[in-house]
């Protein structure tokens, strides 16, 4: 009898062992309105982190996100939820970076070190609750500066690890760029050659390194993860900003017939996809969805909730919470 007993134990542990790995990450929403703490869809999901955005010279800017993050931060801490504090170009439209002759505007300006750490000291000052720091959004991106410079990025995140030793930083916070994106076959040469020069400068150990794999997840592929994660070179990945997308047109591909248009059935099957892209890497601990609210802008839209109501990729969220 005891012997059967082992056996029948031993088959169930075999049984639901791949459950138990397929749930090793953790899920938390990417969202910079602090409007969000105060939706019921959201206090009932029981997410535990959560991301925000916010230009590197926040706290001097005076562009009115002060007050804001202030709420932010304070809603996330009344809930018992752990902030991400991710930091970028100052305000602006940045898009306008893609063209040399704006590279000298605030938005597209690179900060010197000295100036970048002075905000940092008053941001930690200011918030002192928030540990979990990426010193640059998407660092390799054309909107930021740091794409022009990759031993600028090296530089902020080992200021970051100097001046708060205690906290969480992610070494990389880098976007899954390919050469030709909608290329049937993408490669990742300049992406590859972006992240071997940030390695090269930067002193502070890999860690935690961040991925955003709107491409990947869009398109229903892996390419560009793997790319990145094999380029990077980390002990541990979070998706820091990925989600399905409901509007975004470049993702449609004429030439490879791949990604989506506009619907909520498109931006469920991404999203069930990049709970699967997850699963698959072992190294994936978190990843952050983004966005909460959509029907917000015209051009981009990955909101979970539009106009007070969740779409169909909120459920699938929900479900895996």
């Amino acid at each position: 009898m005891r012997l059967r007993l082992l056996i029948t134990f031993a088959v169930v542990v075999a049984l639901i062992a791949p459950a138990s790995a397929s749930a090793a990450f953790k899920i938390g929403i990417s969202e910079n309105s602090p409007a969000m703490f105060s939706d019921p869809l959201f206090t009932g999901l029981g997410v535990k982190t959560v991301r925000v955005v916010i230009p590197w010279n926040v706290m001097s800017s005076n562009d009115g996100r002060l007050p804001g993050l202030h709420q932010y931060v304070q809603a996330a801490d009344a809930q018992g939820v752990r902030v991400l504090a991710s930091f970028e170009h100052a305000s602006g439209e940045a898009s306008i970076c893609a063209r040399p002759s704006n590279h000298r505007k605030p938005e597209c300006r690179l900060p010197k070190l000295a100036d970048y750490e002075r905000q940092m000291r008053a941001f930690m000052a200011a918030f002192p609750t928030v540990k979990t720091i990426s010193p640059w959004n998407e660092i390799n991106h054309f909107t930021q500066p740091t794409s022009r410079d990759p031993r600028a990025a090296a530089r902020f995140t080992d200021k970051w690890r100097q001046i708060c030793p205690g906290c969480t930083i992610i070494a990389a916070d880098v976007l899954d760029q390919a050469d030709d994106p909608a290329a049937k076959k993408p490669t990742f040469n300049a992406t590859a050659r972006y992240i071997k020069r940030f390695r090269s400068f930067l002193k502070a150990p890999r860690t935690t390194c961040g991925i955003h794999n709107y491409s990947d997840v869009n398109r229903f592929r892996s390419t560009g993860t793997k790319a990145l994660i094999k380029a990077l070179g980390c002990k541990q990945y979070w998706f820091t900003e990925t989600g399905g997308l409901y509007k975004f047109g470049s993702f449609w591909s004429k030439k490879t017939k791949k990604g989506c248009s506009t619907s909520q059935s498109c931006q469920l099957k991404a999203t069930k996809y990049m709970f699967s892209l997850a699963k698959s890497n072992k190294k994936v601990k978190l990843l952050l969805v983004y966005t909460w609210f959509g029907a917000v802008t015209p051009r981009f839209d990955a909101g979970l909730v539009a106009n007070g109501k969740p779409r169909s990729a909120y459920k699938e969220v929900k479900k895996r919470l």
